[in-house]
């Protein structure tokens, strides 16, 4: 005899249905897949954001700035990309919104105007940076979780092989000469796309770190080892012990904050003090001369960065007697070359300057809160894409690292976009587990 129930009364029984998580627990969803042409546009906006191509297009044979038709055209075009993504997507608008550091970031600068030495420049600087910050957020709306991280890694890559390319079609510009306006003494050295030695190196060393990192995530074998020599090559060819160091460091840092995230989650802690232990003991080995062979012998440079350790104090001391150290000189206003005739070098003193006393703390604030996210994303996540999730701590770290000896922090270059691209993944994480969120566990707080 069956013990189906008749037609009639089916209706009435229950059949066990999948729970579905609360609201709070869901995972944010993310814009419709971009399609070719919106993947096309962000590939030239990030190498115009590098910065690509500055000198070449709006230098002229003295090295004055005299602007260029193509760049302002990017630039607008740059900033009706990012409004036309705000615009057409719920989801990134909503991530955009809860991105409040970057917010702040924005505030302070377009505030600063109010005492700036040059307003009109602060102003536009300010505008710069937040279409650069939040082209960068947009892109993890666009591309989510590490499909972000690819496209951007992929965009570095093609701008080591540009660079490479430029060095043999148009060596005069794309190698220091004998004949430039200044710094003669880096002729010879390559500059590829970009305006100076120093930042082809840094990019370079960066983008072959994080291919060592990532391989055959980003590329077939044969290709990543393709476009590892491109970079590899781009670092040696600019003498940049910056873009050495950088390319030596960087995959150690992802591979230590990888090797965290896959532990099991009691274990995570414990090891990543471990580690910060030993990295507070290299810099303070660092300070106390032990790598000054490493330095000066092997590397062939000096211990004092240049002469950069020798002019920050002269800087600071010329600050605190120029009127502006309470309120700084405004952001994007230049007030380092008003205290000294050689360039700051140091992205944590630019910020002081131009922020003062009083707001600088609050610079400050965003770029510690912005590690601790990244450090509480790996401690305390479930592991579900490492490869995401390491790379808003281990990109922060390089970034601050970088910034010792340059000046990167808020500015329209590529350190800008990977910033506001590690928060936005910070910010896009389901909000039960998202690291900014402190919420009330069991038994307290």
């Amino acid at each position: 005899m069956s013990i189906a129930p008749i037609p009639d009364r089916a209706r009435f029984v229950s059949r066990p249905r999948p729970l579905t998580p609360p609201p709070t627990a869901q995972t944010v969803p993310s814009a419709r897949k971009a399609g070719f042409l919106v993947r096309l546009l962000c590939v030239f906006f990030i190498i115009f954001d590098f910065p690509g191509f500055t000198m070449q297009l709006a230098m002229d044979a003295t090295g004055k700035w005299v602007g260029s038709p193509i760049l302002q055209v990017m630039t607008i075009s740059s900033e009706l990309f990012v409004i036309g993504v705000i615009l057409g997507s719920a989801q990134v608008r909503a991530l955009i919104v809860r991105c409040w550091p970057i917010w702040l970031l924005v505030g302070l600068a377009f505030m600063s105007a109010i005492w700036s030495r040059i307003p009109a420049a602060t102003i536009h600087t300010a505008n710069t940076y937040m279409t650069v910050a939040l082209f960068g957020v947009a892109l993890v709306g666009l591309f989510p979780g590490f499909e972000c991280v690819k496209l951007v890694i992929r965009t570095m890559a093609l701008g080591c092989l540009l660079s490479i390319i430029w060095v043999i079609l148009f060596p005069e510009v794309a190698i220091h000469q004998l004949t430039d306006p200044y710094q003669t003494v880096h002729a010879g050295l390559w500059r590829g796309i970009f305006s100076h030695k120093q930042g082809l190196g840094l990019f370079a060393g960066l983008t072959a770190g994080l291919l060592i990192f990532y391989r055959t995530a980003i590329y077939p074998m044969i290709v990543f080892l393709f476009f590892l020599g491109c970079a590899v090559a781009c670092v040696f060819g600019t003498g940049s012990a910056t873009g050495l160091i950088t390319m030596l460091i960087t995959p150690v840092v992802f591979f230590v904050a990888q090797f965290v995230a896959r532990l099991s989650i009691p274990m995570r802690g414990p090891a990543f003090v471990k580690f910060a232990a030993a990295a507070v003991l290299l810099i303070v080995a660092f300070k106390a001369g032990t790598f000054d062979y490493v330095i000066v012998q092997i590397l062939g440079k000096s211990t004092d960065m240049t002469g950069r350790a020798d002019i920050w104090p002269i800087v600071l001391q010329n600050f605190a007697n120029s009127g502006y150290a309470f309120l700084g000189g405004g952001f994007g206003a230049d007030i380092a070359s008003d205290l000294s005739e050689w360039s700051v070098d140091n992205g944590f003193i630019d910020k002081y300057l131009e922020f003062g006393v009083l707001f600088s703390p609050l610079v400050y604030f965003v770029f510690a809160a912005t590690l601790w996210w990244g450090i509480k994303l790996i401690v305390t996540t479930p592991n579900k894409d490492t490869n995401a999730d390491v790379f808003p701590f281990a990109m922060w770290s390089i970034i601050l690292i970088a910034n010792y000896t340059e000046s990167n922090f808020m500015a329209k270059n590529l350190s800008t976009v990977l910033t506001s691209i590690a928060l936005g993944l910070l910010f896009s994480s389901s909000p039960k587990n998202r690291p900014h969120q402190y919420r009330a566990q069991a038994g307290g707080l």
